[in-house]
């Protein structure tokens, strides 16, 4: 029996909504691409712009009671769907017609290219490398109701004569090992990438490329305008883009470097008025890195367990208009409407990384859905942690899709100059496929006195600080006027927030006057009679200011 891709999904999901283990099930995936030959060395060979045709390849699904993502290793050894299940949304990109494009055109190894999608390796060349859509040899390396285990491979062979000359690196002989792990009871799954070299030291690149489109349905993926790539670093550096428009999108850091720029528009797709090319400056440090479809507020996210080992981190989207606006039957509309990240052992394209003689290296990707949080500032394979902070409100979020042996609780903390805690709250993180838990907090809400004051959310596992950020809140009153009041021994302390000629007057309900001073101090001390309520009036350059202020004790 023969299905595409999307009913393939739906029959599986009928087949039981809950798996308390791993599966693994062999398919039939359908794909439709304007028709194309290859020539031995995978090259184009022939193309019609009009012909549309469908392929067929075999895919295995792998599937537990969270998650269910499919491999198809004789294209690229591309993992081209995962649904999360919970949500019965697709988190990856997939092409919904192929073409052929930039044929003959010297920017591709091949001298050509055409999107499928998916999460894919590319080596050991820059941009798609050789083997994007060369069959690769699986292999079944662990299979039981807890753990299934697929490694597909290639050994670095292929000589193209026809290559651009900037493709250089030759026949490296490493050999590429993309090993795909689920885990019953996980909402993730992983990659063990590992690069091994048996021969002579090798110029080589190595990207793992990404095309998200986190929160879609099923058979009809995109990334919306209102998508964010959330990248935990603050500059970036400006590659290839048409027309120059990247120049001068964000602010220009001042490092001599024109290029380089902070980290703020460019992580919205509705910013992004064309295609082009950006680089994380000068590396990505941080193990993570997702997109955020904030029409739903779901995302997918890389979790690397090496970051030093992949340093790399590249920007790539064809423009926000442009992708959404494209005909896929049309031969001449390329662009697709998704986001397209990559990580790399160099730290941008045609840079080349170096394998020594017999030298491996290894890490592991892990990938990872999140729901209800519109940031992530911190993760790991068992909690996504984000804060979203203004002057006027924190929220704080916490994703836990599964229980674990460990608990979370969510913390907010808010300290004066002198340190004081003046504000303190928490909450448990729950287990919720759906829902994460939220601490909202309206800063005015607290009428803090006016100050600078440090408000810090924290992330605690088992009752010990994983992670936490702080921000500065300064409460401004009126500078002339409005004091910091406090009460003490029988003296009214007035502090202001500068020094400044200024009268200050007690007076009773009935307008009496019961006393009154002039000073220039920043701190005005007055005696009070007794308890009551009394007026307290600021005069400065003849316009008064009123408040009143209740005394329990003298």
């Amino acid at each position: 029996m023969r299905f595409n891709l999307l009913y393939s999904f739906i029959l599986l999901c009928t087949l039981g909504s809950v798996q308390a283990q791993v599966v693994q099930r062999d398919t039939l995936i359908e794909w439709s691409h304007f028709d194309y030959s290859m020539n031995a060395d995978y090259g184009l060979d022939s193309y019609s712009d009009s012909d549309i045709v469908t392929s067929t390849f075999d895919g295995i699904v792998l599937e537990n009671e969270y998650v269910k993502i499919c491999l198809i290793p004789e294209f690229g050894a591309r993992i081209i769907s995962y649904v999360y299940k919970p949500t019965g949304k697709e988190q990856l990109y997939q092409n919904p017609v192929g073409v052929p494009y930039q044929i003959g055109s010297g920017i591709f190894y091949h001298d050509w290219l055409m999107v499928y999608g998916g999460i894919f390796p590319t080596f050991p060349e820059p941009e798609h490398g050789k083997y994007w859509n060369v069959p690769w040899n699986e292999s079944i390396i662990e299979s039981s109701s807890d753990v299934i285990t697929i490694s597909m491979s290639l050994k670095d062979e292929l000589d193209n004569p026809r290559r651009p000359g900037q493709y250089n690196k030759g026949v490296t002989g490493i050999t590429c090992y993309y090993e795909v792990t689920l885990e019953a009871g996980k909402p993730y799954f992983t990659v063990d990438v590992r690069l091994e070299n048996d021969g002579s030291p090798s110029r080589y690149e190595y990207w793992t490329c990404l095309t998200l489109a986190p929160g879609s349905e099923i058979g009809n993926t995109f990334t919306p305008s209102n998508s964010e790539m959330i990248v935990p670093i603050d500059r970036y550096q400006v590659g290839w883009n048409p027309g120059n428009w990247l120049n001068g999108l964000d602010e220009v850091v001042q490092s001599g470097n024109p290029r380089v720029q902070v980290y703020d528009k460019l992580a919205h797709l509705s910013e992004w008025e064309d295609q082009g090319i950006a680089y994380a400056y000068p590396t990505l440090t941080k193990d993570f890195y997702g997109v955020i479809n904030h029409d739903n507020e779901q995302g997918v996210f890389r979790i690397s367990s090496d970051q030093l080992t992949t340093p790399g981190l590249k920007f790539w989207t064809w423009g926000d208009e442009q992708g959404l606006a494209a005909d896929p039957n049309n031969f001449e509309e390329e662009e697709r409407a998704y986001i397209e990240l990559w990580s790399g052992t160099s730290q941008e394209f045609f840079e080349d990384a170096n394998l020594a003689a017999d030298q491996t290296i290894q890490w592991t990707e892990t990938y990872w859905p999140t729901v209800g949080i519109p940031m992530v500032s911190f993760m790991t394979e068992e909690i996504a942690f984000g804060a979203l902070q203004n002057e006027q409100a924190l929220d704080i979020y916490g994703f836990q899709p599964v229980a674990t042996n460990s608990t979370y609780q969510l913390q907010v903390s808010v300290r004066n100059e002198q340190g004081l805690e003046v504000y303190h709250k928490e909450e448990d993180v729950s287990p919720d496929l759906l829902q994460p838990s939220q601490l909202n907090i309206d800063l005015e809400s607290l009428a803090l006195d006016f100050g600078t004051f440090t408000i810090t959310s924290v992330l605690l596992q088992d009752g010990q600080e994983v992670h936490s950020e702080s921000f500065e809140y300064e409460v401004l009153g009126d500078a002339l006027f409005d004091p910091q009041i406090r009460l003490s021994n029988g003296l009214l302390e007035l502090t202001f927030q500068n020094e400044r000629p200024r009268t200050v007057q007690l007076h009773d309900l009935m307008g009496r006057k019961l006393m009154s001073l002039s000073a220039n101090d920043r701190t005005i001390a007055l005696e009070y009679p007794q308890y009551g309520i009394y007026v307290l009036n600021v005069i400065v350059d003849g316009t008064r200011w009123s408040k009143k202020i209740q005394v329990l004790d003298r």
